[in-house]
């Protein structure tokens, strides 16, 4: 059986596999929106750190929330340095504020004292640490005795009770 072709309806030549054309690929698409960093933010939180700023204040500067901050500098090494490095400068910038503070009449120290405690925790949070311990140094040691109160008349029995009781203070 023989099938005609005008020269119009002819199909084409076969290529060769590889003289086919690749279909280009498609980028592949990110989950959620970009992110808005920029390696310029690293300047801005020194800058804002050098006037005492915090975290709230990066934040609020490229209008996200603290979240994306750690996301940021988990993704941008450059990002999560400048973060360290400012907050250096935020710590020195409260700490001139307390030396100058000190000497003007309308300082307000305990402002301060909570301020930089909160802020600056390793350095300015006291800690009491309160340690038991036994004999020379050891381990405590705790002993328990038993009365034997079987021999015990009544009205002993009622006597040792509340001298118990008045020892230990309630029934």
């Amino acid at each position: 059986m023989e099938i005609n072709m005008s020269a119009t309806e002819q199909a084409p030549p076969a290529q060769p596999a590889e003289q086919k054309e690749k279909k280009p690929e498609k980028p592949k698409r990110t989950i959620g929106r970009p992110s808005k960093y920029k390696p310029e933010f690293c300047d801005k939180v020194l800058e804002l750190a050098l006037e005492g700023g915090g975290w709230a204040d990066y934040a609020a500067e490229f209008n996200i929330d603290r979240r994306t901050l750690y996301d940021w500098a988990a993704a941008h090494p450059d990002f999560s340095s400048a973060l360290s490095r400012a907050k250096v400068l935020e710590q020195c910038w409260w700490q001139d504020a307390g030396k100058d503070g000190m000497g003007k009449d309308k300082f307000n120290a305990l402002v301060w004292r909570t301020s930089v405690q909160a802020r600056f925790r390793e350095d300015y949070t006291e800690r009491k640490v309160q340690e038991v311990t036994g004999k020379d140094g050891g381990a405590v040691q705790i002993e328990s005795k038993t009365i034997d109160t079987s021999g015990l008349t009544t009205e002993e029995l009622v006597a040792f009770r509340n001298l118990l009781v008045k020892v230990k203070g309630s029934p």
